[in-house]
């Protein structure tokens, strides 16, 4: 039972949890403080209501308490319960947020001062000046003359206009210096100056940091270690639910298939072609193993994603249940994969025992998991060379869907071909698309009603 000692006008109240495992007490404590103008009696007789309460909260959980800090509770978190119930991955990008973002403005907060006032104060911070921006310029702005930058940005990966930018004074990201840099063979501090500066996080990041937070305190409400979940209240930052998506057209899509016609890699023209007829997400295509594949009912059934983790591949299950799905292939795709699987068979026999293939269909040049940055940095480098639209392997998953879209492919079939949960996160995401093909349907029946339609009948008059 809690004991309760009176202090000056307040009460001292303690709950006894019995020994933890290294021998010592378990205590927890929290101070009532009566309202005022009350009587001894009555100030009492409320101590005791509330000692009652604060007991029964720090029962069934005996190593945490109300008074705990933010950051003991996330330490607790993502050592006993988030292990069980996340993918590697997703921890680890939690564990990003948790340290960038969460515990600079939380972590030293006890749990009930952390309020929903307080979070929408953070969320405005974020979206204000959340982010420590790196950027990198050039030290001489004539590091790459006007007549080598088309030639640089291809080897880099990157669009000349970017360049340009640069030798104009502009500014790029690590990445784009890092690209740059060895595209010129130099190291990045003989040809970069670093700067820092703040900007804001963009709406969907500040969603995620509270999605970490609001986690954590949903399972410290299962347990009874406080009441409610401060974020459940808060007022999330203003966006667009979706952002229209780039992709190619009818006639670039036909451009790209005839340029990866004549490429010498036949499997990377294999993949960015597999990318297109089917739509499937990068980690899924570099999960595919053969044994997914069947040529005979030209189907591929996604099983699984492939996952990078602290420099090492391994499978995990799908990005959600609706994305573990069967695809239908056309027949030009699957004599590509028949050819594919036979160079790849006779590859193996040339290389031997360094050859370390374990079923995979696309492998990097030792037979392992291919990198799917390194197949997206090729295809960006491909289509700056062919003047193609700047675009991400990704965004052939938006053409995809918008080539069955205007074909007249119902949502439901689309949705479930990408492995959307809802034909509304389908409809929502290709609302745009959706909208032209409407917009043609109209003219479609207009043409049908003045044209072929009426002549179908031999005396003008249409059936019903």
């Amino acid at each position: 039972m809690a004991s309760i000692a009176k202090r000056g006008k307040n009460y001292r109240i303690m709950v006894s949890l019995g020994y933890g495992m290294d021998g010592k007490q378990i205590r927890k404590t929290v101070t009532f403080e009566p309202p005022e103008n009350v009587s001894e009696g009555k100030s009492r007789k409320l101590a005791e209501a509330y000692a009652h309460d604060f007991e029964k909260r720090c029962r069934g959980v005996t190593d945490l308490g109300e008074n705990m800090r933010f950051y003991e509770l996330a330490s607790w978190y993502y050592a006993e319960i988030a292990p069980n119930v996340l993918k590697g991955i997703t921890m680890r990008n939690q564990q990003q947020l948790l340290n960038s973002y969460i515990l600079p403005a939380l972590g030293h907060l006890r749990l009930r001062d952390i309020s929903t006032a307080r979070l929408d104060e953070m969320i405005n911070r974020l979206r204000r000046e959340g982010a420590v921006l790196t950027s990198y310029a050039f030290i001489d702005k004539d590091t790459v003359p006007n007549g080598q930058r088309a030639p640089t940005a291809r080897k880099a990966g990157i669009s000349a206009a970017l360049l340009t930018n640069l030798s104009q004074g502009g500014r790029v990201r690590k990445e784009t210096a890092e690209k740059i840099s060895a595209a010129l063979g130099k190291s990045m501090k003989e040809i970069f100056v670093q700067t820092e500066g703040r900007e804001g996080l963009s709406p969907a990041t500040v969603e995620n940091v509270m999605g970490v937070i609001s986690a954590v305190f949903r399972v410290a409400v299962k347990k009874g270690i406080v009441e409610k979940n401060p974020v459940l209240n808060t007022t999330p930052p203003k966006r667009d639910q979706y952002k229209e998506k780039p992709f190619f057209d009818d006639g670039q899509c036909k451009r790209l298939l005839t340029i990866l016609e004549e490429l010498d890699d036949r499997q990377f023209a294999l993949i960015v072609k597999t990318f297109l007829f089917t739509g499937l997400r990068a980690g899924e295509l570099c999960a595919l193993h053969w044994n997914d594949v069947d040529m005979d009912t030209g189907t591929i059934t996604i099983r699984h994603t492939l996952t990078r983790l602290d420099g090492e591949y391994f499978l995990s299950t799908p990005k959600t249940k609706s994305s573990g799905r069967v695809v239908n292939i056309p027949a030009d795709l699957i004599a590509d994969l028949t050819a594919h699987k036979l160079w790849q068979e006779e590859r193996g026999a040339a290389m031997g025992a360094s050859w370390k293939h374990i079923g995979q269909v696309f492998t990097n040049e030792s037979g392992g998991y291919h990198s799917r940055s390194l197949i997206n940095a090729k295809f960006q480098r491909l289509l700056s060379q062919h003047d193609l639209p700047a675009c991400r392997t990704h965004d052939l998953r938006h053409a995809n869907a918008s080539i069955l879209i205007n074909a007249g492919v119902p949502a439901r079939v689309i949705a479930d071909h990408l492995g959307h949960s809802s034909t509304k996160t389908t409809e929502d995401i290709y609302a745009h698309v959706f909208a032209a093909s409407k917009a043609k349907l109209a003219e479609t029946i207009i043409s049908a009603l003045k044209g072929e339609f009426m002549d179908a009948s031999p005396d003008g008059v249409s059936g019903v």
